[in-house]
C-alpha cells in the first residue's frame, strides 16, 4: 500500500481533495478563506485553555505568511475548509490532515469555527465523510486525532464516527483517539443494518 505524504510526491497519491455530503462541501483552502480562518484562529472561545487562551492573534501579515507556507505552490492540499452547500459554499470550519509517523496512518484536526452552528452535527458529518473518502481511497489504514480530555464535544463527535481512545498523554490533559479502517467498516455496516430494519 502506498501511503500519503504532505509533499504530494508523484509516487504517492494525495489525500482526497474534494468531498461532498448532502449539506457540506470539504475543499482545499484558498485565499478568499483568510477572513474566516483569521476570525476562528483569533477567537478565544475556540482557543481553549493553555498558551493560546486569548486566541492566536494572527494579523493580515501572519495570514499572508501562512498561505505562502502551507497553501501556495502545493500540487495538493493538506488544509481544507468545510462549507455549507446551501449558503453558497460559506465556510463554517476547517481541518488539517498530515502524515503520521506510523506507516499507513494520518493525523487529522477539525474545527467548526462558526460557534452559532455548533450542535447541528456538521463536525460529525464532515469527519465521517472524510474518513469514508480516505479509507475508500486505499491510502491509509488508520486515522488519529488528538483531543483535550475536557473537550466533551470533540470526544463525542469522534466516538460517533467510531474513534476510540488509543492513549492518554502523560500530562493527563490530552488523548489520542484512533479510527481504523476495520472499525469504520464495522460501524458503517452496523448502521446500514440498523437503517434497513
Amino acid at each position: 500500500m502506498k501511503t500519503m505524504t504532505d509533499n504530494c510526491h508523484p509516487d504517492y497519491p494525495p489525500v482526497p481533495q474534494d468531498v461532498t455530503t448532502k449539506r457540506l462541501t470539504i475543499r482545499p483552502s484558498v485565499r478568499a478563506d483568510a477572513p474566516f480562518l483569521k476570525k476562528w484562529w483569533n477567537d478565544p472561545a475556540l482557543a481553549g485553555s493553555g498558551d493560546i487562551s486569548a486566541g492566536m492573534q494572527y494579523d493580515d501579515g501572519d495570514m499572508e505568511n501562512w498561505f505562502r507556507r502551507y497553501v501556495e505552490g502545493r500540487s495538493c492540499a493538506t488544509h481544507f475548509v468545510i462549507c455549507l452547500r446551501e449558503s453558497g459554499e460559506t465556510p463554517i470550519g476547517e481541518f488539517y490532515i498530515a502524515s503520521d509517523d506510523r506507516p499507513g496512518c494520518v493525523g487529522l484536526a477539525l474545527l467548526i469555527g462558526e460557534t452559532a452552528l455548533w450542535g447541528n452535527g456538521y463536525g460529525t458529518e464532515a469527519l465521517r465523510a472524510y474518513a469514508e473518502a480516505l479509507f475508500d481511497s486505499g491510502l491509509c489504514e488508520a486515522i488519529r486525532v488528538d483531543t483535550r480530555r475536557d473537550n466533551a464535544r470533540a470526544i463525542h463527535m469522534s466516538e460517533r464516527v467510531g474513534f476510540e481512545i488509543e492513549v492518554v498523554w502523560a500530562n493527563g490533559l490530552f488523548q489520542t483517539m484512533i479510527l481504523t479502517r476495520e472499525a469504520f467498516e464495522h460501524l458503517r455496516s452496523r448502521q446500514s443494518h440498523a437503517r434497513a430494519g
